[in-house]
């Protein structure tokens, strides 16, 4: 009969000794998730820029579609590092959607966008990733 108690102090003492290791597993597996996912922006943002550099100017109605669609990417793309992000993330993607929204709206009213904000808050949601 002494022998249970010892049972369960060992499993109890293995359970807090291994519990931070799934927490430490799980923490990796977002940040693994959350670093795919900043390489896929990365390429959407560099597709932007091709975009807006090759297809013609901004009134044309191909380089408007070009341009809005790339932008629904790096929306899309932010709304999935969203879900695997922490606090530095999720600011970083604030940062990220502002400077879509200003985009959008230039687009939509037939202006020329600025997307260098766009490029510097997605280097900025990358390296957030990278650190989380």
């Amino acid at each position: 009969m002494t022998k249970k108690p010892y049972r369960l102090a060992a499993a109890t003492i293995a359970l807090f000794v291994a519990a931070p290791l799934f927490t430490a597993c799980k923490n990796a597996d977002q940040a693994l998730d959350c670093g795919k996912r900043a390489i896929s922006l990365t390429g959407d943002v560099q597709d932007l820029t091709d975009s807006a550099l090759n297809v013609g100017q901004i009134t044309d109605k191909s380089r408007r579609t070009h341009t809005v669609d790339a932008l629904k990417k790096i929306v899309d793309d932010i709304k999935k590092i969203r879900k695997d992000g922490d606090g530095k993330v999720n600011a970083a993607a604030d940062k990220l959607s502002k400077a879509v929204d200003n985009a959008q709206n230039a687009v939509s009213k037939g202006t020329e966008p600025d997307f260098g904000p766009i490029s510097e808050a997605a280097g900025e949601l990358t390296k957030a990733c990278a650190g989380s």
